[in-house]
């Protein structure tokens, strides 16, 4: 069920791009929500733009990326509101110093 601030933003959505179909609006609605991970471990931090992805009334994407992350991917797909993960497995991004 949509909230009303997701029923009205449908709505305005709908009208200004003249969208035909729920898939369109769904499309449209989407969130990535990118997670950081630290050592294999997956940060509790990142987890607020699941939150704030899923006040949004679309469906949530997590992508996380580094090296020898599979449990993190795994983690990543039990919380609540993600709908896919997108997990790209390379120790060229554990060497990023800063969050992007």
């Amino acid at each position: 069920m949509l909230s009303s601030v997701s029923r009205n933003a449908l709505r305005q959505v709908r009208t200004q791009y003249r969208v035909q179909s729920l898939s369109q609006l769904q499309r449209l609605l989407s969130t990535l929500a990118v997670l950081e991970q630290n050592n294999g471990v997956l940060n509790t931090g990142s987890l607020s733009a699941v939150t704030a992805a899923k006040k949004l009334g679309g469906p949530v994407t997590a992508f996380v990326a580094g090296g020898n992350i599979k449990s993190v991917a795994e983690a990543a797909a039990t919380v609540d509101g993600v709908e896919k993960v997108i997990s790209i497995d390379n120790a060229a991004y554990d060497k990023v110093s800063s969050p992007l």
